[in-house]
């Protein structure tokens, strides 16, 4: 039982994560998803998991003109928020952290083999000037899902072999 709650954790914050950019930017998302569904469901999973690494963490602040509104980006919110419900399940503060950035890295897993099935560039995202706003959304995501998981992990209790 002790390995169960962390699993169910991470299969829920995994399926989460598909749909969770588009609770924040009112279904916008979700939308461009059916419209390519159509033509390329290979493509079209790779633009809703890809939505999720799209806020640049790095050049918002490298910017120098940012508003507190700027930092409230529905792909940031979406990774607290998958965060805190895979730590909640997992409960526990290590355990939840522990789950919701195993979410994160899975989800980048996907997205990557996706992006390989369904024929995109992926050396354009991780060279030149992608570079830098492609790791700027992997640091956000786990910025996201680390402080998610460790709300999630922290209100929830400790695990039951602490009693």
């Amino acid at each position: 039982m002790t390995l169960a709650r962390l699993v169910i954790g991470i299969i829920v914050g995994i399926v989460l994560s598909f749909f969770s950019v588009s609770f924040f930017n009112m279904w916008e998302t979700y939308f461009q998803f059916l419209v390519y569904a159509n033509y390329d469901i290979l493509r079209a999973i790779t633009l809703l998991i890809g939505s999720n690494f799209e806020f640049d963490i790095i050049s918002f602040f490298a910017s120098g003109t940012f508003t507190i509104n700027g930092l409230f980006a529905p792909q940031l919110l979406a990774w607290i928020f998958v965060g805190f419900i895979s730590g909640t399940i997992a409960k526990g503060l290590k355990r939840g952290v522990m789950a919701s950035l195993l979410v994160v890295v899975v989800d980048l897993l996907i997205w990557i083999l996706m992006s390989i099935f369904s024929g995109e560039d992926l050396m354009s995202l991780f060279q030149g000037a992608q570079l830098i706003a492609t790791i700027g959304g992997i640091l956000s995501a786990l910025m996201g899902g680390f402080l998610g998981g460790l709300a999630g992990g922290y209100l929830s209790g400790p695990y039951e072999e602490f009693y």
